[in-house]
């Protein structure tokens, strides 16, 4: 632990204590990056009261010169957050929930490394459950993000466009670092903290604005897939894919309730299993 970070912990720890000892929340919450070990010379400490009744106003507060953002909510809020957890209800033909997590996310990375001080000392608010369920809600986020970056930089590679296909490779790039670490169970703190949990920083192996294949998305393709299967592991035999013309233009898995696909911009095949198997073997034909 930096000192930075130890710091603030001490802080947090006097703030919650005296919040908590005076009747002002029930328990309190430590959240977002600090909450996972993670903190700057600049960092700020994301505190949240769970007070039953009339929410206070409170306004942020200077302790030791670092800045204690504190926020209000009713047990009734967190328990809404964490019902979202409980079920991937997403349905190819009904993406109404997928919808309303997708606009709580931010407050569900709160929620996942929330700890909780209510009992003296800290501990993680969700059960290893709810914290699955988080990542299943996280990996498909970041799959739909991927899958909007790429139908845009398919249309700008068509047309040559270099200098703004730059811009979107960086983009799906973080995007990528992003769905890896949600894979591996880690809770989506903001692009700073991306290569603190995901180690060495990868990248597009080809300028893709001068490649005249699309052997340069073959590698975004197998890390989506790849990410998907860590969440959803599939067990059946490798079957034949579906012919979807130039197999590299284009194409990214999603995962929902309702099985498997294969999406390039509106158009979603449905597939097995063991077809998406196909299909990963096809696109890692020149290697992982």
């Amino acid at each position: 632990m930096n000192p930075s970070t130890r710091l603030r912990r001490e802080i947090a720890d006097r703030v919650a204590r005296a919040l908590v000892a005076s009747g002002e929340a029930r328990e309190v919450w430590l959240e977002g990056a600090l909450a996972c070990g993670f903190a700057h010379a600049a960092s700020d400490i994301d505190l949240r009261g769970i007070v039953e009744g009339t929410l206070p106003a409170w306004e942020s507060r200077i302790v030791d010169g670092v800045r204690v953002d504190l926020q209000a909510t009713a047990p009734q809020r967190a328990e809404e957050l964490r019902y979202l957890l409980r079920s991937f209800d997403v349905h190819r033909d009904d993406l109404g929930s997928f919808r309303r997590v997708r606009a709580s996310m931010h407050d569900l990375m709160c929620l996942r490394t929330a700890l909780s001080y209510g009992s003296g000392r800290w501990g993680p608010v969700l059960d290893p459950e709810e914290r699955q369920g988080y990542r299943r809600w996280a990996v498909a986020d970041q799959a739909e993000v991927a899958a909007s970056l790429a139908e845009d930089l398919t249309g700008l590679v068509a047309d040559g466009l270099a200098e703004p296909v730059g811009v979107v490779c960086r983009k799906l790039e973080t995007c990528l670092t992003a769905l890896e670490c949600a894979a591996a169970g880690h809770p989506i703190l903001g692009d700073k903290w991306l290569p603190l949990l995901a180690g060495a920083p990868s990248r597009l192996p080809i300028d893709a604005a001068h490649a005249e294949t699309w052997e340069w998305f073959r590698p975004v393709q197998r890390r989506v897939t790849r990410a998907l299967l860590d969440c959803w592991p599939v067990n059946d035999p490798l079957r034949t894919p579906p012919n979807l013309g130039a197999p590299d233009a284009g194409w990214l898995p999603q995962r929902y309730a309702d099985g498997w696909f294969l999406r390039r911009g509106d158009v979603h095949i449905p597939v097995t299993g063991g077809q998406l198997l196909g299909w990963l073997s096809t696109v890692s034909t020149d290697g992982a």
